[in-house]
């Protein structure tokens, strides 16, 4: 039987009585009636916590430093990714990519000659030199065989046709070239017509060759590996021919589409 307690209206002999049974569930709800009203202000200063929190923009994400300031050419409203949007693409694999700065854009120059009656396009940074076997050559001050150059000749010929198809005339033309002894390549040879129904060809060629005595001292190396791009074409017994060089291992970068513009832009003005 359960222990009689100092309650009023308990029974020492048996138990509580219903009296007593009253009494406790009456202070029982007074004290719940007391701790609800703590609850729900408790309850309602933590939900206005959590609203202040998405307000000021906390994430409760991993900190991943401070955020780059807005570039002064940027458009309004273009920010820089703060935390959550680095993250968001570190997971995707894109943050590297956001990170890197737009690459510079490429600048070029006209030459225009009325006296020469051509004109064409080169990369900024080429300056002119001399070479006895152009009557114009623009010369890289960095990489010694990166050039663009320009004969003009007269010829007895009145069309390339008197020399046969791309192919005769890139083998003469490679001949007349490279040096005697070298090791060459024809890597391509095709015709072309302007507006005027004039014909060009345009050849690729490569030959190894060594370097002049100065070369080797400014290089440390005896040999080099030369590609070339040219545009040759006669008319009214003048042949035009313009030669953009680079070392192979730099034509990718800086021949093609670069040097290379000087032979793709080319045109006569009359």
């Amino acid at each position: 039987p359960l222990r009689a307690r100092n309650l009023p209206g308990a029974c020492y002999g048996g138990g509580i009585s219903l009296a007593g049974m009253a009494h406790v569930a009456a202070q029982q709800a007074a004290r719940q009636s007391r701790t609800r009203p703590q609850l729900l202000v408790l309850c309602l200063f933590a939900g206005l916590a959590w609203l202040a929190c998405l307000g000021a923009g906390f994430a409760f994400l991993p900190a991943a430093g401070p955020t780059a300031p807005q570039r002064s050419g940027s458009p309004r409203g273009a920010e820089e990714p703060g935390p959550r949007r680095q993250l968001l693409l570190s997971g995707l694999g894109l943050a590297s990519a956001a990170a890197l700065p737009a690459a510079p854009a490429l600048a070029f120059e006209t030459f225009k000659d009325t006296n020469l009656g051509i004109e064409f396009r080169y990369p900024t940074g080429l300056q002119k030199s001399e070479n006895k076997l152009y009557n114009v050559f623009l010369k890289d001050v960095i990489e010694p065989l990166e050039a663009v150059g320009i004969r003009v000749v007269d010829s007895g010929r009145s069309t390339l046709d008197d020399i046969g198809d791309a192919k005769a005339v890139a083998e003469k033309l490679v001949a007349d070239s490279v040096p005697e002894k070298a090791p060459r390549e024809i890597l391509s040879a095709v015709s072309k017509t302007d507006d005027r129904g004039r014909r060009y060809d345009i050849i690729e060629y490569a030959y190894q060759w060594k370097f002049a005595p100065d070369l080797v001292a400014a290089t440390g190396r005896k040999r080099f590996q030369l590609h070339n791009k040219a545009v040759i074409t006669v008319y009214k017994r003048k042949q035009y021919l313009v030669v953009a060089s680079a070392e192979e291992q730099n034509w990718q970068s800086r021949g093609d589409g670069m040097l290379a513009l000087g032979v793709d832009s080319f045109k006569l003005l009359f």
